[in-house]
C-alpha cells in the first residue's frame, strides 16, 4: 500500500475474565502522497486494510493507488480486474508493471475510473455520456503528454478497454445491500486492441480474489453452455 513501517509497539491485555491478548501498534511512513490530507486518507486506507485481511480484496502493488491516488479499496479492484483481463488477452506487460505506471500516473487513474462510473452506474444521470465524452478528451490530451512509449500503451489499453466494456455487475448489490465479491465485464472483443484472432461475439470475463475467468461467446445467445470457457 506503499507505506514503511518504522517503529511497533506491542502491549500486552490481561483482562479479568478470559484469555491474554495483545494490540500491535505500528507507526506509518508514507512516501510521495504528502499532497493528500492524512483525515481524506484515514477511511480509505483503514477499509482497504481490512479488505486485504479478511481476504476479499488482493494483496499487491495496485493497493498504492489508495495512498497514491485515493481510491477506494473496490475501485482499485476494478483496475486490477481490467489488468487481469489484459494478461487472459495475452499483453506482454507483467503485472508489476502494470502497478507501476497507473501508480505513477495518481490522476490518470482516478479519471479512468470516473470514466466507468459515468458509463456504467446507474445513478450516474441524464448527462453522464456527454460528462464521459469530455473525460476520454481529457485523458487522451494527457496521454499525449506520456513520454513512456510502454507506459502510453498500457494506459491507453486500460481505456480502450473501459471503452470495450459493453456492461458490468460492478454497482450491482446483494439482499443485505452490499456490493458484490466478484466483479464481471462483459466486452466487445472488436474494440480490444492486439486481442488474437478469430474474435468471439463477446467475451465475459469474471474477477474475485478467488477466481478469474473469461467465457467466450460466439453469438447473442449461448446455447449448450458454456462451450468456450
Amino acid at each position: 500500500m506503499g507505506v514503511h513501517v518504522i517503529e511497533e509497539r506491542p502491549y500486552e491485555v490481561l483482562p479479568t475474565h478470559g484469555e491474554p491478548a495483545w494490540i500491535h501498534d505500528f507507526g506509518l511512513s508514507l512516501e510521495g502522497v504528502s499532497s493528500i490530507p492524512l483525515e481524506e486518507l484515514r477511511e480509505a486506507f483503514q477499509e482497504a486494510f481490512r479488505r486485504v485481511w479478511c481476504g476479499q480484496a488482493e494483496n499487491d502493488d495496485f493497493n498504492r493507488l489508495v495512498t497514491g491516488a485515493l481510491l477506494g479499496w473496490r475501485e482499485v479492484a476494478l483496475l486490477r480486474a481490467y489488468a487481469r483481463y489484459m494478461k487472459q488477452a495475452g499483453s506482454t506487460f507483467s503485472q508489476t508493471y502494470l502497478q507501476q505506471t497507473l501508480s505513477a500516473y495518481p490522476e490518470l487513474a482516478r479519471q479512468l475510473v470516473e470514466l466507468f462510473r459515468l458509463r456504467f452506474d446507474p445513478d450516474a444521470g441524464a448527462h453522464a455520456p456527454a460528462h464521459a465524452d469530455a473525460l476520454v478528451e481529457r485523458i487522451e490530451a494527457s496521454l499525449d503528454e506520456v513520454a513512456n512509449l510502454d507506459e502510453d500503451r498500457i494506459l491507453r489499453q486500460f481505456l480502450a478497454l473501459i471503452e470495450a466494456t459493453l456492461r458490468t455487475n460492478y454497482f450491482q448489490v446483494d439482499e443485505a445491500g452490499r456490493a458484490k465479491s466478484w466483479i464481471s465485464f462483459k466486452l466487445d472483443p472488436t474494440r480490444v486492441p492486439g486481442l488474437p484472432e478469430p474474435h468471439p461475439a463477446y467475451e465475459i470475463f469474471v474477477y474475485s480474489p478467488r477466481m478469474e475467468g473469461v467465457h467466450l461467446r460466439g453469438g447473442s445467445v449461448a446455447r449448450g453452455g458454456l462451450r468456450w470457457s
